[in-house]
């Protein structure tokens, strides 16, 4: 029994000796070893790290320079080739080579993460970036950094159990860019304050330009509008949100001058319906808690054309409300499932009773919450900005909705890149686009132009003065960096793209205009903000990176559930062709319920 002791406990501290000389190497024998601090240990050995890339001329020039600048300074430990790939089909040629162990980094857009993570292929590289002191997630954007962190088993984002397949590579937000030669043909006048500073500025203080409001001409208080008329001449401010009204009233004005001499210009142009909806607390799909145990813990609900109002708790209730059990602060919106009351739902496909609770509506008579439009409501809105003026587009709730007629139809403008086209060639006066465009427009356009905040819902009295308002919102665009799980170098790898989204790798995207820096203080200073640079206020930027989150497609882990319906929207609805209620009663609209369902089902239930 001795001799067997003995032998098991030699054994076992061969066991331990092996398992402290494993951790000490690295996972693979062509891989680098670093220390506790991040620090690259000496070796003889280089490991060579393969990086696909796509993108444009400009940021194949930034690429080269950052991957010349990373071999430089791991010259002998770490070398990266980077291979360029088309970008028509580079998902088709990554996912054709991850069954291999050539590829090591590559980039994965925000749209096809889940299923990528969901699919095993990429390297878990949460205790890589957890222990990072190069990429510090506390210093950047929640808005993108949460939605790289996935549970691939309850299939939901950003919470405890969620991990890390990737780390974003940069962030996108989406603005208005306008045409300020065209506000300038149509006698609009440009300021810029925002609205912290307005209080200053009626005071006399001059605006982000340099103008006070003797110099440009204004007699009376300036409100917080985007749009708006003093004196009888007529002023935007490009550091204000308009309301819709205020949007569509802007675009009429400056189509109607252009189509002077332009019988092909409209006024404004947007193909996202994100910022409309999600302003009023409304979106397509809600997740609902259930204990039908054929569903990890909750299923998705279609809710795109939901007619239930939303609600906002009021400015002046300091103290907040408590809805459904649930704390929500002055300007937050109460959550679907609170305001219908839904707790834990016994069976799912939507068999609940939606209508708003006694609770909510008590708060509702208190003052203590203001009614906003439901998402339908919304989401019309966005469908009468895009349908020609006078055509019908709905009619419910006692209301018949018609186009507005001042954007050109999504056949009209084609691909994506037909809208940039249309803007540069002086076509459309305010466009909806992402940061990435900013590189084009620099090279391409010969007329003014600058940026601003998206359209958010706001009412005001007779004076100018707010009464009721959503919330500013949008989307942004990100593309994740992620492993191969097959990299031989995968220690090498998250060096790499460590580098890239540590302050040196921003800095030299951000100088070359297409991306704001994943960290904050970094894009609030002028290695973002460009003085001297168009566009002058790209402060827009920095703000909407602070509250804008990821489109619908990022939502599950395919677009298996949209691909349908969007495709009528996109199509029959956006151009006329079938009406709301059609598109509500359209096959491919009905069937995204039961598609929604398959997303949290019990494999074998």
């Amino acid at each position: 029994m001795k001799k067997f002791i003995r032998f098991f406990s030699i054994v076992l501290c061969l066991v331990l000796m092996a398992s402290v000389f494993a951790a000490c190497k690295p996972a693979n024998k062509d891989d680098i070893e670093i220390d506790d601090e991040g620090n690259i240990r000496p070796s003889d050995k280089e490991a060579r790290v393969e990086f696909w890339f796509y993108g444009d001329d400009v940021e194949l020039g930034v690429f080269e320079s950052l991957v010349d600048s990373f071999n430089k300074e791991n010259e002998g430990v770490i070398e990266v080739d980077l291979v360029v790939k088309a970008s028509s089909n580079y998902e088709d040629a990554v996912r054709q080579a991850l069954s291999g162990k050539k590829l090591d980094v590559f980039y994965v857009g925000d749209n096809g993460y889940k299923s990528y993570a969901e699919s095993g292929l990429l390297l878990d590289i949460t205790d890589y970036m957890e222990t990072s002191q190069v990429y510090n997630v506390d210093e950047m954007w929640d808005t993108v950094v949460t939605r790289y962190k996935y549970d691939v088993n309850t299939k939901l984002s950003n919470t405890e159990t969620g991990r890390y397949y990737g780390v974003p590579k940069d962030i996108g937000p989406t603005v208005i860019f306008y045409n300020e030669t065209h506000f300038k043909q149509a006698d609009v006048t440009v300021l810029s304050v925002a609205a912290e500073d307005l209080e200053a500025f009626n005071g006399g203080a001059a605006d982000a330009r340099g103008n006070t409001k003797a110099q440009l001409g204004i007699t009376g208080t300036v409100k917080e509008q985007g749009f708006f008329r003093d004196n009888g001449k007529m002023f935007f401010n490009n550091q204000i949100p308009m309301s819709w009204q205020e949007t569509n009233e802007l675009a009429k004005i400056l189509q109607d001058e252009q189509r002077k001499t332009n019988n092909n210009a409209y006024g404004y142009f947007t193909e996202w319906w994100f910022n409309y909806g999600w302003s009023v607390g409304g979106d397509c799909i809600q997740y609902i808690p259930t204990s039908d145990t054929g569903y990890t813990g909750g299923y998705y609900d279609f809710t795109l054309m939901d007619d239930t109002k939303n609600y906002i708790v009021a400015d002046d209730v300091t103290e907040g409300v408590t809805v459904n059990g649930v704390k929500y602060n002055a300007g937050e919106i109460i959550e679907y499932k609170d305001k219908l009351g839904l707790t834990t739902v016994a069976t799912a496909g939507g068999d609940y009773n939606k209508e708003i609770t006694a609770e909510v509506l008590s708060l509702v008579e208190q003052d203590k919450l203001n009614e906003l439009p439901s998402q339908r409501e919304a989401f019309t809105e966005f469908v009468c900005i895009g349908s020609k003026e006078g055509q019908k587009v709905d009619e419910f709730g006692g209301k018949t909705y018609t186009g507005y007629g001042i954007t050109p139809s999504p056949s009209s403008i084609g691909t994506d890149a037909g809208k940039t086209v249309e803007f540069v060639n002086g076509n459309i006066s305010m466009l909806v686009d992402g940061r990435w465009n900013v590189t084009n427009f620099r090279e391409m356009m010969t007329d003014e132009w600058d940026v601003a905040p998206l359209p958010m819902y706001k009412e005001y009295d007779s004076e100018g003065n707010i009464t009721v308002h959503g919330i500013e919102a949008g989307h942004s665009g990100s593309v994740g960096l992620c492993i191969n799980k097959n990299s031989q170098v995968p220690t090498a790898s998250w060096k790499f793209i460590e580098y890239i989204g540590g302050v040196k790798g921003q800095t030299l995207q951000a100088e070359a205009g297409f991306a704001i820096p994943l960290q904050k203080e970094l894009a609030n200073s002028d290695v973002f903000l460009q003085p001297g640079q168009d566009p002058k206020n790209s402060i827009v930027f920095v703000r909407a990176a602070e509250i804008q989150q990821a489109g619908d497609w990022w939502y599950l882990s395919d677009k298996k559930w949209i691909d349908d319906w969007a495709g009528v929207l996109n199509g029959d609805v956006r151009n006329g062709n079938k009406t709301m209620t059609e598109f509500f009663n359209c096959y491919e609209y009905q069937s995204t319920f039961n598609k929604l369902l398959s997303y949290t089902k019990v494999f074998g239930a």
